[in-house]
């Protein structure tokens, strides 16, 4: 039993240990996540009294006229009160002056009458339009023809002007009526700011505007606001302000504040009348020499606009503290919470999480999270005004916005901070990683990608100091580093436009056969390997054309030699041929052969006498007898020598050949052989019973001459490649010919200064000759 009863209570110890240990652990836990919803909400209320300790700065800054007493005649709602007593007074004396003035005619100026008559053509014209609307809702007059509604419509507008049109004494009392009540409605707008006073000096005319001389020095003392104005002969403006007996020095700091406000007068010249025209532009032609003082006395009165603005100014004068207590408290606040994340070195394992996720990244995201967070403060806080235009930043919105931009800049400080001790705070750079393929990209790239890459570049560099000067308020950095930067970029673009113009002139000079010129290859990148593209391909033309010039010479020297090795064994032949015919030859098959002999020699004679042509029309040594010849009439000879020939082809020639002479300068040996070789082309290809036609005719200062016949022959050669030499339409080869006629007459044409062509349509074939 003793066994059993200690036994028992070990059991009953072991398990108050567990249960103990089991509360330990849940405790710890609690303790544990206690600790971290503290660390959050120490966080948050951080960033949010940090965030309400902004708004507040900003809102007691944008207020601080309220308490300022020369701000509050400057900034407040008492300056637009006196910016417009000034203009109602400024237009009182320039214009106006007093009753007595405003009833004068003689005071009548050009300015009056000119806004009077505009006044009353516009009256003209709205009465004109009543008219003409209210006549188009009419049934009659809608049935009425066209002429007849013009000509109701014309009387009617002549009535209207006539009723509208006055006389210069009409005019003048018009004129006087409307500046007299002018004047009164303008006085009694003057004399409702019971609390401004003014008066007006003129110095042209000695007079003063608005009461008696006033003694400005007592004014000033006495006063709590004094403004003096000069305007003199051409419209400059002087003006000086005192508060409270003393003058606002424009070089302190209250007069740089203010130059921010417009607080110069205007010139409107207002009529004050419930007229269509309420305003026209002062004449600044008339001269004016005036000083204006307008001021305020210490007590005020209640009635009139100025009094209730100085109420809303002490309502916001007691919001002004209620702002300044209120950004104490949070300021304080803030102090404590950060001196308290200090002191305990505070960390919550979330921001510790983002901060070395973030920190291996390229800087520019870092400067992107940073343009977010400015673009944030910029558009997100929302600016409330109260009744008294008191500007209200603290509220909801502005607090959730604010206090996301102080997460986002605190959180990029610590990441640029721990990548700087890292030394990672450059690695990765994307900029740089841009500039080395974009020189790649340069240096390798067609020219239109590196014109537009360069492009890119300088518009996105003119953005970035856009954004800049805006986020940093340095505009004339801003603009004088654009103007640098515009400058770069045009020198560039200048540069290698220079240089490619040159290139152009090389490769326009390598295409005329100037293969002597070589473009200078300098620099580095697109531009001077296209520059070296260029020089080797002129190099190798050269030498090509080099080698095609001797491979034509020797060409030549070959059929000029071998033409006159074969001339001369022919001669022999032909001569013999023709002495074999002069025997009786038996039998008389023997004479038959002699016959073909003598044909086929002639044949040989007349292709080795086209190939010395040849040759010498390709190598340039064939010479010309120049003399003035009449075109036509060696047309018509080479026509009619070969008419026999026309008709055993069953050939029927259309001529077509002016009247008049047509003279050229040219060689008539050589152009008839154009004409016999053109003609023998004709005969040999045409087809037969058809029609050839022969045109001559003459256009500005050349001479056009055009053969057409029908082929008997599909015409599937080139056009270009038939001059050529040996070449020859008939592929088959079934026809008489050498296939050098036509190129001999090319040849001839072209010595001659003229072009030779052929065209065909079809199984039309037509040699176009062009001579000058």
């Amino acid at each position: 039993m003793d066994i059993k009863s200690k036994n028992t209570s070990k059991e009953n110890i072991n398990e108050e240990e567990i249960i103990v240990s089991d509360k330990k652990i849940k405790n710890n836990k609690r303790n544990i996540l206690s600790s971290n919803n503290s660390k959050y909400i120490i966080y948050i209320l951080t960033v949010i009294s940090l965030a309400c300790t902004f708004l507040l700065g900003i809102e007691i800054k944008d207020n601080l006229g309220y308490v300022i007493p020369e701000r509050v005649y400057l900034q407040t709602q008492v300056a637009n009160d006196i910016n417009d007593y000034t203009s109602l007074v400024e237009d009182y004396s320039l214009y106006y002056k007093s009753a007595s003035y405003a009833k004068d005619k003689d005071n009548i100026t050009q300015n009056d009458i000119d806004i009077c008559k505009a006044e009353l053509l516009d009256k003209a014209n709205n009465e004109y339009d009543n008219y003409r609307t209210s006549k188009y809702n009419d049934d009659s007059f809608n049935s009425l023809t066209y002429e007849q509604q013009e000509k109701i419509l014309e009387e009617q507008r002549e009535k209207i002007d006539e009723k509208y049109t006055l006389s210069d004494e009409e005019m003048n009392e018009y004129i006087l009526n409307r500046k007299s009540n002018s004047a009164s409605n303008l006085n009694n707008k003057i004399k409702s700011y019971v609390n401004l006073n003014f008066r007006a000096y003129d110095k042209l005319n000695d007079v003063w505007i608005g009461g008696s001389e006033i003694d400005s020095t007592e004014i000033i003392e006495n006063g709590r606001y004094f403004k003096e104005i000069n305007i003199d002969y051409n419209g400059n403006i002087i003006e000086k302000i005192y508060v409270n007996g003393k003058e606002i020095d424009k070089n302190n700091i209250l007069g740089k504040f203010i130059d921010n406000y417009s607080y110069s007068t205007r010139f409107s010249n207002y009529s004050y009348e419930n007229t269509s025209i309420a305003q026209l532009k002062y004449d600044y032609s008339e001269k004016h020499n005036i000083t204006l003082y307008i001021w305020m006395p210490k007590e005020l009165k209640s009635g009139d606009v100025v009094s209730e603005s100085f109420k809303g100014v002490q309502h916001n004068v007691t919001s002004f503290y209620l702002s300044c207590i209120t950004f104490v408290i949070f300021l304080v606040l803030t102090i404590f919470c950060l001196l308290y994340l200090a002191k305990y070195k505070v960390k919550v394992a979330l921001i510790e999480k983002i901060i070395n996720k973030v920190k291996g990244y390229p800087i520019e995201y870092k400067i992107g999270v940073g343009i977010i967070g400015w673009i944030i403060w910029n558009i997100g806080p929302h600016i409330y005004y109260n009744s008294n235009n008191y500007i209200r930043r603290l509220n909801l919105s502005s607090i959730i916005w604010v206090s996301i931009v102080v997460v986002i800049y605190y959180l990029l400080v610590r990441v640029i901070i721990v990548s700087y001790n890292e030394g990672t705070l450059l690695k990765n750079n994307i900029t740089i990683k841009v500039w080395n393929y974009l020189s790649d990209v340069m240096n390798r790239g067609s020219i239109i990608r590196t014109f537009l890459i360069m492009t890119a570049l300088y518009v996105a560099m003119g953005l970035v100091l856009f954004f800049l000067s805006a986020m940093l308020y340095i505009w004339p950095i801003g603009i004088i580093a654009g103007i640098i930067l515009t400058i770069v970029y045009i020198i560039i673009f200048i540069k290698d436009l220079v240089y490619l113009d040159k290139i152009m002139v090389g490769s326009k000079a390598a295409a005329e056969g100037k293969l002597n010129y070589k473009i200078d290859e300098k620099g580095r990148g697109h531009l001077r390997e296209l520059a070296h593209d260029i020089n080797n391909m002129r190099d190798g033309l050269k030498k090509s054309v080099e080698n095609e010039m001797k491979s034509e010479n020797m060409k030549t020297e070959l059929i000029t030699n071998v033409s006159h090795d074969l001339k001369t064994p022919l001669t022999s032949i032909i001569n013999y041929i023709d002495l074999l015919k002069r025997e009786n030859i038996q039998p008389e098959t023997a004479m038959d052969y002699v016959n073909i002999l003598d044909k086929k020699s002639q044949r040989l004679k007349v292709l080795i006498e086209d190939l010395f042509e040849a040759s010498k029309a390709a190598s340039g040594a064939m010479e010309l007898n120049i003399a003035k010849i009449d075109i036509g009439q060696l047309l018509k000879q080479a026509l009619g020598e070969n008419d026999e020939r026309f008709k055993d082809s069953n050939l029927n020639v259309k001529l077509n050949v002016p009247e008049e002479k047509i003279f050229i300068n040219g060689d008539g040996k050589r152009l008839y052989r154009v004409f016999e070789n053109l003609i023998s082309n004709i005969v040999k290809y045409s087809l037969s019973n058809t029609r050839v036609y022969i045109d001559m005719y003459k256009e500005e200062k050349e001479v056009i001459i055009v053969m057409r016949n029908i082929s008997a022959y599909e015409l599937s050669f080139d056009t270009n490649e038939i001059t050529n030499r040996f070449k020859r339409g008939d592929s088959s080869r079934s026809t008489e010919g050498s296939g050098l006629g036509l190129a001999i007459a090319k040849s001839i044409v072209e010595l001659h200064g003229g072009s030779f062509n052929i065209e065909v349509d079809g199984d039309l074939f037509k040699s176009i000759i062009r001579l000058k």
